[in-house]
């Protein structure tokens, strides 16, 4: 009995060293076969944490590396449109020079000034339409952030406040602003004596008096704190019956939320003549675009125009006509290209592409009509030539700028690699070494639990 007992735990103690061995080569063969030291947390926890944070470093610097490239190839667009305007800018100094001698006549100056006129057009269109994808390079507004706001009000020369139209209707000079104030016509009165202002509602039911100067209303505001409206009077109202036909019309109109990246900056009037279709044409009538709201509420979208606002409730024919909305550039001139893996300022590069216009360069008035005109143009060409070349220079600076950060960003995506490389990739030959083992081991281990199996047949013997 006792050399059976022993025997079962040498087999036992055998097919435990053939699990080890097993459960090894398992892992070699997942290491060997994936090229990672670590596939699973349960590897090394800690490493795989360092490791991860490395892959998404290095996945945010490819992306980094290629920003550079496409800020570099968008400065060569921008370059490329400078250029072509700087040869009319050489053009327009040898016209100028011509223009200006004597040797020409009144009907040579005139063809020279026809020419000139048509390379400031072409100057003006090679800004303007200069672009990357959509965003434009030369027309100064180039990392400009673009926003509208809505301006004179509709039935009238009304002002849109927060969403509020209202207007005067009479001759009397007012102004206001509107926070709370309710929908309707309101009526004005003074007192006998002109020491108070009265603004009533036409059904009556709300009303607010204030004080004012003894004797008069004079030039200055009138505040109705539980109306919320401030009427401020530019004139000064000496009777009650100044104030006799003056109503003020309160209405809102439901437009919010303009949005205007990428439009041309200006102003714009919107009309609409059925309750259903909006028009929204520039002050020049040169751009415009039409779109239907059914049931009259929702997002104007006019995509030619690069503008949409909101409508937030149904109106009335020509309930809009003549709001209009103004379109500005606020911000600096700049964009800034991400060219690194965390959010600050070294990580970012700001590049400014300043304007290319004939007004940005100062030529816009320039004329060879006559030998004075062409004179004064010889100065304003050399200045925006010395502006120009300014601005190229600055393109130029940025340029070589990308250009090294560009190999720093190969050199730091390269050495990111290799630590990450070092921490979760496999050690090939070392692990081949402990597969080769492991499967020596288990091919012996195998072996040996058949002897140690066959063992306990042995005491069969002794009862020979």
């Amino acid at each position: 009995m006792a050399l059976r007992i022993v025997n079962n735990l040498a087999a036992l103690n055998t097919q435990r060293w053939l699990g080890i061995a097993d459960t090894g080569m398992k892992q070699s063969l997942e290491r060997l076969s994936s090229g990672y030291r670590i596939n699973k947390a349960a590897d090394d926890a800690a490493g795989l944490a360092i490791s991860q944070a490395f892959r998404a470093n290095i996945a945010s610097f490819k992306v980094a590396s290629r920003n550079t490239s496409e800020a570099a190839a968008l400065l060569q667009v921008a370059e490329g449109g400078m250029d072509q305007i700087g040869n009319m800018l050489t053009r327009l100094k040898e016209l100028a020079t011509q223009s200006a001698s004597a040797n020409v006549g009144s009907s040579e100056r005139a063809k020279i000034d026809s020419e000139g006129t048509a390379l400031l057009n072409e100057i003006d269109r090679i800004a303007n339409s200069s672009k990357y994808g959509s965003t434009a390079l030369l027309d100064g507004t180039f990392g400009a952030t673009k926003s509208g706001v809505f301006a004179a009000g509709a039935k009238g020369d009304g002002v849109v406040n927060t969403n509020i139209v209202y207007n005067f209707t009479a001759a009397t000079t007012m102004t206001g602003t509107l926070s709370d104030a309710v929908d309707g016509t309101w009526a004005f009165s003074s007192g006998g004596a002109t020491t108070s202002l009265t603004i009533v509602n036409s059904s009556g039911t709300l009303k607010e008096t204030v004080s004012v100067a003894a004797g008069t209303i004079v030039s200055g505001t009138a505040t109705f704190e539980n109306l919320g409206m401030t009427i401020a009077f530019t004139a000064a109202i000496t009777a009650a019956a100044a104030l006799g036909d003056d109503t003020l019309n309160v209405y809102r109109t439901g437009l919010t939320n303009i949005t205007a990246e990428g439009a041309t900056t200006g102003t714009y009037t919107i009309t609409d003549a059925n309750g259903t279709d909006i028009t929204l044409a520039n002050s020049a009538g040169t751009w415009s675009q039409t779109v239907s709201l059914s049931p009259g509420a929702g997002t104007a979208s006019f995509s030619e125009l690069s503008i949409a606002f909101d409508v937030t409730s149904a109106y009335a024919d020509e309930e809009l006509s003549g709001t209009t909305i103004t379109i500005s550039s606020t911000g600096s001139a700049g964009n800034t290209f991400q060219i690194g893996a965390e959010n600050n300022t070294d990580n970012q590069i700001s590049i400014t592409v300043s304007g290319t216009r004939g007004s940005d360069l100062g030529i816009s008035s320039l004329s060879l009509d006559t030998a004075a005109n062409a004179q004064a143009a010889l100065d304003l060409v050399d200045t925006a030539i010395g502006s120009l070349a300014g601005s190229r220079g600055e393109i130029g600076a940025s340029m070589n700028r990308l250009s090294y950060a560009s190999a720093n960003l190969a050199t730091t995506i390269e050495n990111q690699q290799a630590a990450e490389s070092v921490i979760r990739d496999v050690d090939m030959a070392a692990e081949m070494t402990d597969f080769t083992k492991n499967q020596i081991l288990l091919q012996a281990g195998t072996a040996m639990l058949a002897q140690a199996n066959m063992a306990p047949q042995q005491v069969l013997a002794l009862f020979g």
